[in-house]
């Protein structure tokens, strides 16, 4: 029920073995927060989750913003949720089969024609384990979710998309329900109450911040309260800054050299671009990444993603960002490959900072009366950075987990409430998997954006190294040891869980043996 608004949703008969039908509020209208609201709203009838409502701060979330022109990689693990509900990724996404990229050299008089990226091919077992890939824009990927709650709608169960919504708090209600208060642009508070309440508003997530000050003491696992604050850990991307700069129509890259320098290279709709530039310095040194689009004719965005200390930050006029790409970046026509207001635009927003690697150790809390809940998904329940090409895939499974655990408290008996038996198997299910992703987040590959400090260039070396030999050993013992989890990750049939736990095992084989060599020749007889 809605106190303070009016409500659209549509309210179904109720199957005669049910006492009532139940609400759930989704707070975030990102990828995330859609797919929950499309798993509840296809919930067995016996679930009673009828009216779903969505709270979405953003009022153009399905828009273009160069704070957030993130492409997404949706991988295996994610299509399990895009292919159960009928997302066609390839509507608005390009698929990929294979490791392919272009370095494009910075000085016009060499010559790039184009024709030789560095690509590899997927081995046959490649392709069983990894499928193909889809990368397609945060904001497509949005509008084609967005599409598919329209078509559930159709159904018995309502889905509302709110938009505006400032979340303040959630609360339990006295008679053991989950009250939603926040506002919308220029009114007074508002007030949802509801039987489940999903958190999925992002890293700084207010529905777990209310679970984490103890408003809802008495309820089942919501003790200790400061569980649910994140545990956070810096990895070498965290701080990194991006903003995505957006490109006219039609954008080709001058071939240079000395007999047709402006003839146009036309894009490959599946590969990878890396624009190097003229500037080397460690705070001027800068690498624009082309990802991937399914429409090469079509805008598009470059990734710009360096230091925070990267001399372009600190650029706060349009003009004169405009004449820094002029400089470091030669080879291309900046007057006609970006529109005018396209660089006040991009110096006026804000963009974003690679998030530490943090979890919550509690995921949810439940009535122990009434079927009633709060849970997290998505980056409100863990957040990286995007080294591991992961975020949106684990957010998905996130959701399809919850799912599982509907279902298999459907099928259960005890005395329970039915979600509280769903929660509780959530928790128990997924919290590991949850501390395991985020372990592997702070060490999977967290080096990728050829970060120019000489500090982080040592690390990266050690890096290499370590899965270098992890490599070479797990040719050596002819697949005993394992891969490096960089590897492993990129199947989507080994849990998170299962991938660390052989990366630590060999991690302490290895020191095992590095100190015991070391102790060896300690106690040789001329060293004593």
């Amino acid at each position: 029920g809605v106190e303070g608004i009016s409500s659209s949703s549509a309210v179904s008969v109720p199957p005669p073995k049910l006492q009532k039908r139940r609400t759930a509020i989704v707070v975030g209208g990102g990828p995330a927060g859609i797919a929950a609201a499309n798993l509840l709203s296809q919930c067995h009838d016996d679930y009673g989750f009828d009216g779903i409502t969505i709270l979405e701060q953003d009022e153009g979330v399905a828009s273009y913003n160069p704070s957030r022109a993130y492409c997404y990689n949706i991988n295996k693990r994610g299509q399990r949720f895009t292919d159960a509900f009928n997302i066609d990724l390839s509507e608005r996404g390009v698929g990929v089969t294979a490791f392919a990229k272009h370095t494009v050299p910075a000085d016009p008089a060499v010559v790039f024609d184009g024709t030789t990226p560095f690509s590899r091919n997927m081995s046959p077992e490649e392709q069983r384990q990894m499928g193909t890939l889809y990368w397609i824009p945060r904001h497509d990927l949005v509008q084609l979710m967005l599409d598919s709650t329209t078509a559930a709608s159709n159904g018995n169960k309502k889905i509302e998309v709110c938009r505006g919504f400032r979340c303040q708090y959630v609360e339990p209600t006295a008679d053991g329900r989950v009250r939603v208060v926040g506002h919308f642009s220029n009114t007074t508070k508002t007030t949802f109450v509801t039987d489940l309440c999903v958190g999925a508003d992002g890293m700084s997530s207010t529905v777990r911040e209310s679970l984490a000050d103890g408003r809802f003491e008495g309820w089942t696992n919501a003790q200790p309260a400061r569980s649910f604050l994140p545990r956070q850990y810096t990895s070498p991307a965290t701080g990194l800054r991006i903003k995505g700069l957006l490109l006219q129509p039609n954008f080709t890259i001058p071939m240079g050299g000395t007999e047709h320098p402006q003839q146009p290279v036309i894009l490959e709709q599946g590969l990878n671009y890396a624009l190097m530039s003229a500037t080397e310095g460690p705070t001027n040194a800068l690498t624009l990444t082309l990802l991937p689009q399914k429409n090469i004719t079509a805008s598009r965005s470059i990734n710009i993603c360096t230091m925070p200390n990267h001399d372009l930050w600190k650029i706060q006029d349009g003009a004169k960002l405009k004449s820094y790409f002029v400089s470091a970046f030669p080879r291309f026509d900046w007057n006609t490959i970006v529109a005018p207001e396209e660089w006040d635009a991009f110096v006026s927003a804000t963009g974003a900072s690679f998030p530490p690697c943090q979890y919550s150790p509690r995921l949810c809390v439940s009535s122990p009366t009434t079927e009633s809940g709060v849970v997290l998904v998505g980056d409100a329940l863990h957040t990286f950075p995007p080294d591991l090409g992961q975020g949106v895939n684990s957010a998905f499974c996130d959701v399809m987990m919850l799912g599982d655990c509907l279902e298999q408290a459907q099928s259960s008996n005890n005395n329970k409430p039915m979600l509280a038996r769903a929660l509780h198997n959530y928790q128990k299910q997924h919290g590991p998997e949850t501390r395991a992703l985020i372990q592997l987040a702070r060490c999977d590959a967290p080096f990728q954006y050829n970060q120019p400090s000489r500090y982080l260039k040592f690390r990266k070396s050690l890096w290499t190294a370590n899965v270098a030999l992890r490599l070479l050993l797990h040719k050596v013992t002819l697949g005993l040891s394992p891969k490096p989890a960089v590897l492993i990750m990129m199947g989507s049939s080994v849990s998170f869980r299962r991938i660390m736990r052989q990366a630590n095992t060999l991690t302490i084989v290895l020191w095992t043996v590095l100190l015991s060599a070391l102790w060896r020749f300690a106690s040789l007889p001329f060293l004593t």
